[in-house]
């Protein structure tokens, strides 16, 4: 594996654990759930940057809200800003819904950042998870897979697999811009 994955610490442990790794480390990524707990809070006071996904539904929306209520506290409890920006996920890939373009009006309106891309809903990354493989190993996989089929069902099952690594490519490089805007400002 290209990166190595640690267990979730005990809340006392958190902030210890992310200076340490992050001495270790090129990046650091930590995924949490969004609870309003003590781990969330450390990591927040460690971060870069805070990526907060949601659907696009309005009921995500409203969780999001939470999670930057948490982000605004925690930042005001440490008296440093923390970066964060919204990401729309397992969105439609072919067009944006009614829902997505009226949450994403709302944040707008409410000046909360947003990244630009959108993590679509695709079929290789619910399968990423569901084969335990990364998403730069699924052309080799998909390619052997297809061999001696119809050149029509492998070139559309690697066409799926291209699309879900370049928005894959496209979300890394906003997150980067993203981080690197804010470390100039």
């Amino acid at each position: 594996m290209p990166f190595s994955v640690h267990a979730r610490p005990q809340a006392e442990d958190t902030v210890e654990l992310i200076d340490q790794l992050a001495g270790e480390a090129d990046y650091l990524i930590i995924d949490l759930e969004g609870s309003k707990d003590q781990v969330v809070t450390f990591a927040l006071s460690r971060t870069d940057l805070c990526v907060i996904p949601l659907d696009g539904s309005p009921m995500e929306a409203r969780q999001a809200a939470a999670a930057v209520r948490l982000v605004q506290t925690t930042s005001n409890m440490i008296r440093t800003p923390i970066a964060y920006s919204l990401l729309f996920t397992r969105t439609n890939a072919a067009f944006q819904t009614t829902d997505e373009r009226d949450v994403r009006q709302e944040m707008e309106t409410n000046s909360i950042p947003t990244l630009p891309v959108r993590i679509a809903k695709r079929a290789p990354y619910t399968r990423i998870f569901r084969d335990g493989v990364l998403l730069a190993e699924l052309p080799a996989i998909v390619a052997k897979e297809h061999e001696g089929k119809a050149a029509s069902a492998a070139d559309k099952a690697m066409k799926q697999v291209a699309g879900a690594i370049e928005n894959a490519r496209d979300y890394a490089q906003a997150v980067i811009h993203t981080l690197t805007k804010e470390r100039v400002a």
